[in-house]
């Protein structure tokens, strides 16, 4: 019974530390914020759309190296050291971004800084997350993803309520509910960091943090991915690269003069967007993971991409609202057949594949975001419909991506012809 009571409590308190770190994860994603403000901050900063997308980009690039250089210090250091300097570095952006007044400089060096430590402090969570639970890091890591979702459905409501407080408050201006927010988040932030200390001296209650132990010497050789695992590098690039643009400019899509009326407001429908996506990865994990596996590379991009296409088609805002959360539902479960599909062939190139996806989607969506705002810009926002339509067409090309693939490299076995696959 003694033992039974010091592995409950042990449990419960392993789990307050999940709970805490998961809510830190929230609270660290709050520059999310930014594009919800679309217009607001774009006359604000008096900035184009190519600045928009100049400013909503510009932290992917420093995040790609510092991404790769994380995953080393973590095996380094631990996961706590690496989350607590993260989080004092991305307290830092933020606190950047509230003193930073109306320089739009000042916002693109903020961005940076977040950028270079936001990348490391979710890999490092998910580590902690894993040696918390080590018989449950799936659903550790789960968990991880879900809190991510809980942030994207509640900081467009968060965003939509600041704007309207603005508009009808006489002396509360958008400068006040642009700026404070991050000074409040900033400083909660720099607080908890605080409890990510090394604290050898009380090892029962230390949270877990030992570094992984060294195993083979990393070399390049290691990024030289057979023709399986490159192709679904490529696949997982295609889907993050646009699921990426489509959800920073979708709020400025939908407030564009492509509609002329607006029946709801755009970040109800980044939430709406956040809750399809935890809604249908909630019910893939409860699925047997040989169940519909060679559909799911498929038919969700496919699907989903064809939704959001006939919605934009029909320049209604409500279909293309609808379009977009419900598209989200079907292609969200696309990625996690990717990943499972990359562990599942090439378990010895997980991490190599993961890095390089990684890097190629850095590129991609800095590469992608300018070019999409240097595009609206030209044609107009009468037109941008037509531009938004170009990062929805990745879906369906990874949804053929995933049946090429399937056809070179997971053939059904003529043995088992009754397999649901």
């Amino acid at each position: 019974m003694a033992i039974d009571s010091i592995v409950t409590r042990r449990f419960r308190r392993h789990a307050l530390y999940a709970a805490m770190i998961s809510v830190i994860g929230v609270l660290a994603g709050y520059k999310g914020i930014l594009p919800v403000f679309r217009s607001h901050l774009m006359d604000y900063l008096d900035i184009g759309d190519s600045g928009f997308g100049l400013l909503l980009s510009v932290g992917f690039l420093p995040g790609l190296a510092s991404g790769l250089l994380g995953g080393q210090l973590i095996d380094r250091w631990g996961p706590r050291r690496v989350i607590r300097i993260c989080l004092v570095g991305i307290s830092c952006g933020m606190l950047i971004v509230t003193f930073a007044g109306q320089r739009f400089q000042a916002f693109l060096l903020a961005t940076a800084i977040s950028g270079i430590f936001t990348a490391p402090l979710f890999i490092a969570i998910s580590a902690y997350l894993s040696k918390l639970f080590p018989r449950n890091q799936r659903q550790a890591i789960s968990l991880n993803l879900a809190s991510s979702s809980i942030g994207g459905m509640m900081f467009p409501f968060v965003a939509e309520g600041l704007l309207s407080l603005a508009e009808k408050s006489g002396t509360i201006r958008f400068a006040h509910v642009l700026h404070l927010p991050f000074f409040i988040v900033g400083m909660l932030l720099l607080s908890l960091s605080f409890i990510y200390r090394p604290n050898t001296a009380t090892p029962v209650h230390t949270l877990p943090d030992a570094p992984n132990k060294a195993g083979p010497r990393w070399s390049w050789r290691d990024f030289l991915l057979p023709r399986r695992a490159f192709l679904l590098a490529m696949l997982i690039t295609m889907h993050g690269t646009s699921d990426t643009i489509l959800y920073f400019w979708m709020a400025r899509f939908l407030e564009s003069a492509s509609f002329p009326e607006q029946p709801i407001k755009p970040g109800v429908v980044l939430s709406g967007f956040a809750l399809a996506y935890l809604v249908a990865r909630g019910l893939l994990a409860l699925l047997p993971g040989h169940v519909a596996r060679r559909a799911l590379m498929m038919v969700p991009g496919l699907l989903g991409g064809g939704i959001l296409i006939f919605g934009i088609l029909t320049r209604s805002y409500l279909l293309t609202s609808a379009g977009y959360v419900l598209g989200a539902f079907c292609w969200s479960c696309e990625y996690p057949a990717l990943i499972s599909s990359l562990l599942r062939h090439d378990q010895r190139r997980f991490g190599a594949a993961l890095a390089i996806s990684g890097m190629m989607t850095a590129l991609a969506i800095f590469t992608g975001m300018n070019a999409m705002g240097l595009l609206i810009d030209h044609i107009g926002e009468p037109n941008m419909w037509k531009a938004m339509l170009l990062p929805v067409l990745g879906f369906p090309l990874v949804g053929v991506g995933g049946g090429i693939w399937l056809l070179l490299f997971d053939k059904p076995r003529k043995s088992q012809p009754g397999s649901t696959g």
